[in-house]
C-alpha cells in the first residue's frame, strides 16, 4: 500500500481498526507552543506533522486542542502517541466523551467522501 498524502512512503503492517481520510486542520499539543498540522483523521486517532519530536515518544499521553471545521470551538482531547516517524506522530484518542466522539464523527462523516481537487 502506498501512502500518497505528502510524499510517497511505503506503509506496511496495516493495523488500523477504522478507515482514515486525508484531512487538514490545525492542532495544539498541550506542551508545545507551535500550531501543528493534522494530515489525516479516523474515528479513533489522527496524524500530526511535527518537526521537533523531542519528548514525543510512543506511549506518551498528550493533550490536544483541535479546531475541526465542523465545530465552532476547538475540541479538547487526550491522546496516546502510538507512532513516531520522520514526518510526525500518530495518536490514538483516549477517554473520549460522547460530545467529543460526536464532534470527531461529524467531521469524519462530513469530509469522508470529498475528493482532492486536481
Amino acid at each position: 500500500m502506498i501512502d500518497v498524502r505528502s510524499k510517497h512512503i511505503e506503509v506496511s503492517n496495516e493495523r488500523r481498526q477504522h478507515p482514515r481520510l486525508e484531512f487538514r486542520c490545525t492542532a495544539l499539543f498541550g506542551h508545545l507552543k507551535e500550531v501543528l498540522s493534522v494530515t489525516d483523521l479516523s474515528l479513533n486517532g489522527l496524524f500530526v506533522e511535527v518537526e521537533d519530536k523531542t519528548g514525543l515518544e510512543p506511549g506518551r499521553v498528550v493533550s490536544l486542542a483541535i479546531k475541526f471545521p465542523t465545530e465552532e470551538k476547538a475540541v479538547l482531547l487526550k491522546a496516546k502517541i502510538v507512532n513516531v516517524n520522520k514526518r510526525g506522530v500518530g495518536c490514538h484518542f483516549l477517554d473520549l466523551t460522547p460530545k467529543n466522539f460526536d464532534a470527531i464523527k461529524n467531521c469524519f462523516e462530513t469530509f469522508r467522501d470529498t475528493l482532492p481537487i486536481s
